[in-house]
């Protein structure tokens, strides 16, 4: 038996770490592992802290999507895993987590793990791009410049793509050239774009004017790509102004909801999470991606104050990761 910690949201605003016994086995093809690292999204964890488009009767609630566990055990019909690997994971904030070793990936062991774990943020926008038409001898537009954002955009790079990024905060744009990113503004009118020279837009931040003022610079017949969550209302700008311009630019729109993709590739179907992933991890390894100097290390013991500056915007970097290495229990 081992003593677990998770992070829940007690209530709307209000993060606590539970302790609660662990006495799991694991089943014929899942594994349970030791948590070292978990990252928090910022946006859709806030989203759940902050109760935006819920209620009070979703707490108490888990959170949490992206670990790097150390395999303690594996069930009997899981043999390419073995207890001391580290792999992948898509659970919560939790000391020690199971899951089915088909929704797992090793990764090495003498990689920092903090690293390997936000392989998890450029799949997030990547289904957006494996859906879109545009090709990279088309420029791309990426607004949002949080960690989703800062990913998309270097993904984008990485492919070939001409990338402008844009984001109204100097300590992303700051961080986002530090990245290698060549085209960083807080505003579009910064590059003296054209109208109409943008093959493929995609919104990371979620909000109505942003999405609003790329529209402009999209070809006829280009695409947008919403992968930021629009949580809540930002502006008084009208759905008709919205849709006026969309249908006179004949723009494609579609959602970036990453899991429209499925979890693993199919027969006909190579395109998945699981691979995005598997793919990312592999461009943070080489330094494709690069990751120095955009995340921070954080207690899960300090979830409760921590939240709450993930929502005022307060943090010095644009990810924060639970060590659970340094937990004090």
């Amino acid at each position: 038996m081992y003593k677990n910690y998770s992070v829940i949201f007690t209530q709307r605003q209000k993060a606590e770490l539970i302790a609660s016994d662990f006495c799991e086995s694991p089943a014929s093809d899942e594994i349970i592992g030791q948590t070292i690292v978990s990252v928090i999204s910022n946006g859709s964890e806030t989203g759940g802290f902050m109760g935006y488009g819920g209620s009070d009767g979703n707490y108490p609630c888990e959170t949490g999507y992206a670990n790097i566990l150390k395999v303690l055990e594996t069930g009997s019909d899981v043999t390419d895993i073995r207890p001391g690997d580290y792999v992948f994971s898509l659970t919560s904030h939790k000391l020690y987590n199971r899951a089915s070793a088909k929704d797992v990936f090793l990764v090495p062991v003498d990689f920092p793990p903090e690293k390997a774990a936000l392989c998890r943020f450029p799949a997030v926008s990547m289904t957006a791009f494996l859906k879109s038409s545009i090709k990279p001898t088309e420029s791309v537009m990426v607004c949002g410049l949080g960690i989703v954002g800062l990913m998309c955009a270097q993904t984008m790079q990485h492919c070939g793509y001409r990338v402008y990024a844009i984001d109204p905060n100097e300590k992303r744009l700051e961080t986002a050239r530090s990245c290698g990113l060549k085209y960083v503004a807080s505003g579009i009118d910064t590059f003296d774009l054209q109208p109409k020279s943008i093959g493929l837009a995609i919104d990371c931040s979620g909000n109505d004017n942003a999405i609003l003022s790329m529209i402009p610079y999209i070809r006829q017949m280009g695409d947008l790509a919403l992968v930021g969550v629009p949580w809540r209302c930002t502006s008084e700008v009208s759905a008709h102004e919205l849709l006026r311009q969309i249908f006179y630019s004949y723009l494609h729109v579609y959602s970036g909801w990453e899991w429209s993709l499925p979890r693993r590739p199919g027969e006909f179907d190579p395109n998945s999470n699981m691979r995005s992933m598997e793919t990312a991890l592999r461009w943070i390894i080489e330094d494709s991606i690069h990751t120095d100097g955009i995340y921070e290390l954080f207690d899960p013991g300090d979830c409760g104050t921590l939240y709450p500056a993930i929502a005022a915007g307060q943090l010095e970097k644009p990810c924060a990761i639970f060590d659970w290495r340094r937990l004090k229990i």
